[in-house]
């Protein structure tokens, strides 16, 4: 595939993630200063436990969408026909458990978090069940989802986000501003579940004319297959759930519901940057699963060692800021009663925390997709299902045996992931592209000498530049980025995507340099 196509559908989805960020940023004070720590704690707890109803479609979706790409660069359209069917059929039984799982839930929610005040128990008990039928709708929709990203048309699909997510934000200020709370919520969520399904489906028959949806169809071949693969990915995702997602039910637990809050506020801009940077294996997983599928391990490794390039190049600005600015940032964020000195010094202590984790794991992107792609996928699970249990071990001690409260459990987070991930996954990795460990260990080695370099920038920034206002915090933070800026160039890209960059900016002599549409053999894979 062309960069041309490759620099589209990044800049796709980060165009469509960073539209996200930004409504986030303006929004988020909005929601909890109007709903209250109590009334939002409820809402982040509803949303987490929805999320872990999306555990129903067992891995489907995820294989789903593998044996899409699959069958389409093999050109087998019958095949791709009863992967699509049957996977609809799937989540159509998925459907109506998470439906009797969501009433289930709803009755047990007040006996689980104790400090849920009285006049919210039949609130919850009918809201789980509509939030239900949510996941049922994105279930759904992310087969259609799976079509476009087959084709590579990621700008269609972020074009219904960023419709959904207009829609979606007016409602919000809406409902909230007209004082219908989470039950507002609760309703614009469902109307966004039905929009997004509708536009991914007319857009999907519109790239593949030969979509069908009925009749629903559950051949013994292809659910051995969507369960053979989803099984794993089934693990994998249970996995991230539980080290992206439990968190929140460990503080509601055995902290308070309003402690919730202040985890959440720390945590959730932490959470959208790894999904940001999770959109670079996303969008390179079509080409590296084509390859894979044609046994050209050369191009595997080729776009391996550039995802990990770029994810440090990317990634570190943000949870190095994170660690460096982040007080600053959510004090002027959640300026409020709501939101005392106390809460802004342990949300920016969980902020600290968890982007230290994510930085150490920025190693690791690439990894799984090559896992993946290879058909290595449990051996991922393994390891994900490690560090699930590590972390929830390791922060449920915390948070009993030392007075940390809900920053052990981010503690306990950022323990597990150094235990467990940077090394393991990239080995794995690296033996099953059959890489030497070489060009992967310089790329790392880069990121670290990156990561360490850009920290002793903030910091001198943050000293010379205390930041009281946004004003100033917004010049603080540009100057860091300006200086970040030569940091990543010098350490973080690849020697022969330097000078490509610069003279594409014309600041190196030279006619500019094309682009390869797979990559060069992997010791030419360049370095800082």
């Amino acid at each position: 595939m062309s960069a041309r196509i490759h620099a589209r559908n990044l800049l796709a989805n980060w165009v469509g993630h960073g539209a996200n960020l930004v409504v986030l940023f303006f929004l988020s004070p909005y929601v909890v200063h109007t709903l209250g720590k109590t009334e939002y704690g409820i809402w982040s707890l509803l949303m987490v436990l929805t999320g872990y109803m999306g555990l129903f479609d067992l891995g489907v979706r995820a294989s789903t969408g593998r044996y899409i790409i699959l069958y389409l660069g093999r050109k087998d359209l019958g095949r791709l026909d009863q992967t699509l069917r049957t996977g609809l059929a799937v989540f159509s039984i998925a459907g109506l458990v998470m439906l009797v799982v969501g009433g289930a839930l709803g009755w047990v929610f007040p006996s689980a978090f104790a400090s849920l005040p009285p006049e919210c128990h039949g609130l919850v008990q009918v809201l789980l069940p509509l939030l239900a039928v949510n996941v049922w709708l994105g279930m759904v929709g992310a087969v259609f989802s799976s079509v476009l990203i087959a084709y590579d048309r990621f700008d269609l699909m972020r074009t219904v986000d960023l419709t959904v997510l207009a829609i979606r934000t007016g409602g919000t200020i809406l409902v909230l501003a007209t004082g219908r709370g989470i039950v507002g919520l609760t309703a614009v969520t469902l109307v966004c579940g039905v929009a997004a399904l509708l536009a991914n489906y007319i857009l999907a028959r519109r790239v593949h004319p030969p979509l069908r949806v009925w009749p629903p169809t559950l051949p013994g071949a292809r659910l051995r297959e969507l369960f053979g693969y989803g099984a794993a990915a089934f693990v994998c995702t249970t996995a991230d759930r539980i080290i992206g997602q439990a968190s929140f039910l460990l503080v509601g637990a055995l902290v308070s519901v309003a402690a919730v809050t202040v985890y959440s506020v720390g945590s959730m801009l932490v959470a959208y940057t790894a999904t940001f940077i999770g959109h670079i294996p996303t969008t390179f997983f079509p080409t590296v699963q084509r390859a894979a599928a044609r046994d050209d391990l050369e191009e595997v490794r080729w776009y391996y060692l550039r995802q990990v390039r770029l994810a440090f190049a990317v990634g570190l600005p943000a949870y190095v800021g994170y660690m460096v600015f982040g007080e600053t940032f959510i004090r002027l964020w959640m300026e409020g009663p709501e939101f005392p000195d106390a809460s802004v010094v342990q949300a920016a202590a969980v902020m600290a925390l968890l982007g230290l984790s994510k930085a150490v794991n920025l190693v690791t992107i690439g990894s799984e997709s090559v896992l993946a792609a290879t058909g290595h996928v449990r051996l991922a699970a393994v390891l994900a299902v490690a560090e699930a249990v590590a972390n929830l071990g390791l922060s449920v001690l915390i948070v009993l045996y030392t007075p940390w409260g809900l920053v052990g459990i981010a503690a306990g987070t950022l323990a597990a992931c150094l235990l467990v991930r940077p090394v393991l996954v990239p080995y794995l990795a690296m033996r099953k592209a059959k890489l030497r460990s070489g060009p992967h260990l310089k790329a790392a080695g880069a990121g670290l000498l990156t990561g360490a370099a850009a920290a002793a920038w903030f910091l001198v920034v943050r000293s010379v530049l205390p930041a009281a206002s946004w004003p100033l915090f917004g010049v603080q933070v540009a100057l860091a980025l300006v200086g970040y800026a030569p940091i990543a160039l010098v350490l973080a890209v690849p020697a022969e995507d330097r000078r490509r960059l610069l003279r594409v900016m014309r600041l190196a002599p030279g006619p500019p340099v094309a682009v390869p549409s797979a990559g060069p053999a992997e010791g030419e894979s360049g370095g800082p």
